[in-house]
C-alpha cells in the first residue's frame, strides 16, 4: 500500500536510460527471513523497466503458492512458461486494486493472443494472515474474471519469497484514512496496514528472472475496476486511480518487455 524505498533502489535509475548501469543488491532488511536479493547488472528496457538475468534459487522457485481454488503450485512447476508476477494484497485501499486491474488485462490479453498455455499472468500476497483461499476466490470473482491467477501461501514462506525479489513488506498502522476503510467483504474496520514496494517481474521458462518494474500501476480506464472495490479506495487510492503518482508502470510496458526479451507477440506490437 504505502511504498517504502525499494531494494532495488539503484534498478530505478536505469528506467528509460538507454545505457548499460550496473546494480548490485543491499542486505536484506529487518524481517526479510535473511534472503538477499541477486546482485545483477540491468539495462533499461525500450518501454519501461529493466532487463537483466538472474537465476533464481531452489528455495525460492519452490516456495508453496496455493491459487483461490485451493491448488497447491509453485514457480519451479511452471517452468517452461512465461510468467508474470506481481505483488498485491486484497484489503489494501490505495494501489493493489488498481495492480489486479492490470494484471487482468495482462490475464484477457495473453489469452487472446492464443498464449494461455505458454504463459501465466500471477498475483501474490504479500498479506497471507487476512488472504486465505476463500479471500482471495471472494476477491478475484469482484472482477467476474479468471484470465490470471490470484495466489496466496505460508506467511514465514512468502515473507521469504518476496524478499529475494526486493519486496520489503512491513505492517503498521493505518495513517488517515489510508489502510483504515471498512473491510470491502466484512465491513469491519480493519486492524493493520501494509507498507511495500509495488513491482512486477518476468520471469522466464527456464526459470531466470528477466524483467522489473517498479511504482503504481497505471490502468487504462479506470471505469473497469470493480465497483466495490472503488467504494472502498483511499482519498489517495482515487487519485491513483485516475493520476497515479510517479513512477507509474502499465501493461504496455509488460509486453514491450515481453516482446523485446522474449520475442512473444503478446499485446499490442511496440515501436522498439
Amino acid at each position: 500500500m504505502r511504498k517504502s524505498s525499494l531494494i532495488f533502489g539503484v534498478l530505478a535509475l536505469v528506467i528509460g536510460v538507454a545505457p548499460a548501469i550496473a546494480a548490485t543488491s543491499t542486505p536484506a532488511m529487518p524481517g526479510m527471513q535473511g534472503m538477499t536479493p541477486p546482485p545483477i547488472s540491468g539495462t533499461a528496457a525500450m518501454m519501461g523497466g529493466t532487463k537483466f538475468d538472474a537465476a533464481m534459487p531452489a528455495t525460492v522457485a519452490n516456495t508453496p503458492l496455493v491459487d483461490a481454488n485451493g491448488k497447491t503450485f509453485t514457480i519451479a512447476s511452471l517452468k517452461g512458461r512465461y510468467i508474470v508476477l506481481t505483488d498485491f494484497f486484497t484489503s489494501c485501499d490505495m494501489i493493489c486494486p488498481m495492480t489486479s486491474v492490470n494484471m487482468r488485462d495482462i490475464g484477457d490479453t495473453v489469452k487472446k493472443a492464443g498464449y494461455s498455455k505458454s504463459a501465466s499472468v500471477l498475483e501474490v500476497s504479500i498479506d497471507p494472515q487476512r488472504d486465505t483461499v476463500s479471500r482471495i476466490k471472494a476477491y478475484q470473482s469482484l472482477f467476474g474474471d479468471n484470465s490470471w491467477t490470484i495466489a496466496t501461501g505460508n506467511a514465514a514462506q512468502l515473507k521469504s519469497f518476496w524478499s529475494w525479489f526486493g519486496v520489503y513488506t512491513r505492517e503498521t498502522k493505518a495513517v488517515g484514512d489510508e489502510g483504515s476503510a471498512p473491510d470491502w467483504q466484512t465491513g469491519k474496520p480493519q486492524t493493520y496496514d501494509v507498507i511495500h514496494d509495488d513491482v512486477v517481474i518476468l520471469i522466464g521458462p527456464n526459470g531466470h528472472w528477466r524483467w522489473l518494474e517498479l511504482g503504481n500501476p497505471q490502468v487504462s480506464n479506470p471505469k473497469t475496476l470493480p465497483s466495490k472495490l472503488k467504494s472502498y479506495l483511499s482519498s489517495l487510492g482515487r487519485l491513483n486511480l485516475v493520476k497515479p503518482s510517479q513512477p507509474s508502470w502499465s501493461p504496455s510496458a509488460v509486453y514491450g518487455a515481453l516482446q523485446e526479451i522474449f520475442n512473444l507477440p503478446i499485446g499490442p506490437k511496440m515501436k522498439m
